[in-house]
């Protein structure tokens, strides 16, 4: 005597559900007949999915709660890390910043007094030129464009082994009514709303409104 196979609810609801889209694929509805077994498929897929429903929605319901729990309770043991890194990662940017600051000041300093030492050599070859008695070169020497190395001044913001910046760009609006069209986002939510309330008689510029019927099935 061969022993029952037992099944369980969830592996009879999925052997149930994968023979429906054959049966569905195999309805083509011509005339009344059809379209009333048509219908009754519908009716009985709609059943069997109130049965997945009641069968799954629990262990759905349970896992849904377990993982809100799991991430509530990393969430409170990971705040006091969050507060930290939100305090020091902006001291560390405003340092670099500032520092940064300080040497883009230095570099200009330093090629400001470059220039003006070009300039003094420059003109002091000029005047000795014009002694000499050699107009022409003196004017050729106060023609010819200066040419300034330009400083480096390197970093004085330490070195800190897997500490690292990058320059991220971010953007704010000032002023909405000037953005380009690519930039603005149609609103559907507000659009479907505008379309249900007012059906045929909905108007919005470049939008079209038009039916489009539903089908829905459910035991009376």
């Amino acid at each position: 005597m061969e022993a029952a196979i037992e099944l369980y609810p969830e592996r009879e609801l999925e052997t149930k559900a994968l023979s429906v889209p054959d049966q569905a694929r195999a309805i083509q509805i011509t005339d009344t007949n059809t379209y009333t077994k048509a219908g009754e498929l519908l009716l009985a897929i709609k059943d069997l999915r109130k049965e997945i429903d009641a069968t799954f929605d629990p262990i759905v319901k349970k896992a849904h709660e377990a993982h809100k729990e799991a991430v509530a309770q990393k969430k409170k043991v990971e705040a006091p890390l969050a507060e930290a890194e939100g305090i020091i990662k902006p001291r560390i940017a405003a340092y670099q910043a500032e520092q940064e600051r300080i040497r883009r000041e230095e570099e200009a300093r330093l090629r400001e007094e470059a220039r003006k030492r070009e300039e003094e050599e420059r003109l002091a070859l000029a005047l000795e030129a014009e002694k000499e008695g050699m107009p022409e070169v003196a004017e050729e020497i106060l023609e010819v464009p200066a040419f300034v190395p330009p400083p480096v001044v390197p970093s004085s913001t330490p070195k800190v082994s897997g500490i690292s910046t990058r320059t991220v760009w971010k953007h704010r609006i000032i002023n909405a009514d000037l953005l380009p069209r690519q930039y603005l986002m149609p609103d559907e939510k507000a659009l479907a709303a505008h379309g249900r309330a007012l059906g045929s008689r909905a108007k919005v510029p470049g939008v079209e409104f038009y039916p489009e019927q539903v089908v829905a099935a459910g035991r009376r």
